[in-house]
């Protein structure tokens, strides 16, 4: 898998857990939809750190703790 659907996925779980959409993440980060948008349709195979920031800052979770995830181990990720 590769970081961007490993970061896609990880989202998904925090959106499952506080009810919110895409959508509703995307204006709470200061990020266009259509940047969520690409990362879900797997156009953004690895997305930039900022990028990250902005949407663990409007989850409220620490950069940290968005990467503890197994998703995102050495042996799960297709590293180029």
């Amino acid at each position: 898998m590769t970081v961007g659907q490993a970061t896609a996925k990880r989202i998904d779980d925090y959106l499952d857990e506080r009810g919110i959409t895409l959508y509703r993440l995307a204006k709470d980060a200061c990020v266009p939809a259509s940047t969520l948008q690409n990362l879900y349709r797997d156009h953004t195979k690895s997305p930039t750190v900022a990028l990250v920031f902005k949407l663990t800052d409007a989850l409220g979770v620490s950069i940290q703790e968005f990467f503890s995830s197994p998703l995102f181990s050495p042996e799960n990720l297709e590293i180029d």
